[in-house]
């Protein structure tokens, strides 16, 4: 395959992962809001977890055919990335007050999610029970999660009873294919991200071979920052909006839902060995940029302008080391 045709089949993967993933989710919340199923159920489950399927999907396959540091490299470049650069860009452009407790205690999870899986690669596996191990994490937040919600919504009810119709209305606005529709959409979304996710990790190990450079880099930079492409939209809307505490929270949930969703699925699929070099340098930047973002928060109650540039900053030198060393 010519050199041409192996980028233009990276971004195909990456466009199709991308794509199939949302059309997924919209069907998948359509499909449960029919069936019955309580929205935080739904926002807690299918579209928290939807949010993150162009890394699960990636990184679980990468896994299968014997891509470790693909699969890696994914997850903990997505969680830098996230943080250090597209969030990083949002502070930068305007600072953003913390006026919910709601966010320190989504950091509090991903940094506790971030040192479980640092503690499980230090024997330099993630092995099958260690994939078990990060799902029961995650289904542990889940349910977590699902029950304060429905606390909360049963509190709400007791004040405003007469919301359900305009609710459902609503949502038939929302979704308005019929449901075979939309059942086929769902399987559609499904194929595409399988599909493209093949295109992705097998044009991605090509390039890393054309260039002369590592998987792990191609992981930890190109699809790492192609697979967190949702939250840059997210990220973007959010500030043209002026609702930038939106994105926040939307980048903290994807960060511990790529520390336990996808990494554990990859490492069920296959033990994943790794290497010094992310013992040494990508788990460390990891913790350090996820600790730097919430001491920010926490000592004015406010991410200032020159926090995102310092966030930046870390990100650059991150990146320097990384393609020289790397």
């Amino acid at each position: 395959m010519s050199g041409a045709l192996v980028y233009l089949a990276f971004v195909l993967g990456l466009v199709m992962v991308i794509r199939g993933a949302d059309w997924f989710v919209e069907a998948a919340v359509w499909i449960a809001r029919r069936t019955g199923i309580s929205e935080v159920i739904v926002g807690a489950t299918i579209v928290s977890v939807g949010t993150t399927l162009p890394e699960v999907s990636v990184s679980t396959y990468s896994s299968w055919v014997g891509s470790p540091d693909v699969a890696l490299g994914n997850a903990i470049g997505s969680c830098i990335c996230n943080i250090a650069l597209i969030f990083a860009i949002s502070i930068a452009v305007r600072a953003i007050p913390i006026r919910s407790d709601s966010f320190y205690a989504k950091g509090i999870i991903m940094l506790a999610a971030a040192v479980v899986v640092t503690v499980l690669s230090m024997d330099g596996t993630l092995s099958r029970l260690d994939g078990f191990i990060l799902l029961g994490v995650l289904v542990a937040n889940i349910i977590y999660v699902v029950m304060t919600e429905l606390s909360s919504s049963q509190r709400e009810a007791e004040h405003h009873v007469s919301s359900a119709e305009p609710e459902a209305s609503s949502a038939r606005r929302l979704f308005p294919l019929s449901t075979m529709g939309q059942v086929a959409q769902f399987v559609m979304g499904a194929a595409t991200v399988a599909v493209g996710s093949r295109f992705l990790v097998t044009s991605a190990t090509t390039i890393a071979e054309m260039l002369g450079i590592s998987e792990k880099v191609i992981g930890l930079t190109i699809v790492s920052v192609g697979t967190s492409l949702p939250e840059l939209a997210t990220a973007i809307t959010s500030l043209i909006k002026g609702h930038q505490s939106l994105s926040a929270g939307n980048i903290l949930g994807a960060n511990f839902i790529d520390l336990t969703a996808v990494l554990g699925f990859a490492s069920v699929v296959n033990p994943i060995t790794v290497g010094s070099g992310f013992i040494m340098l990508d788990f460390p930047v990891m913790l350090v940029v996820m600790g730097a973002l919430m001491l920010f928060a926490v000592t004015r109650r406010t991410l200032a302008r020159w926090e995102g540039f310092i966030l930046l900053a870390m990100y650059a030198a991150y990146l320097g080391v990384l393609f020289i060393y790397g």
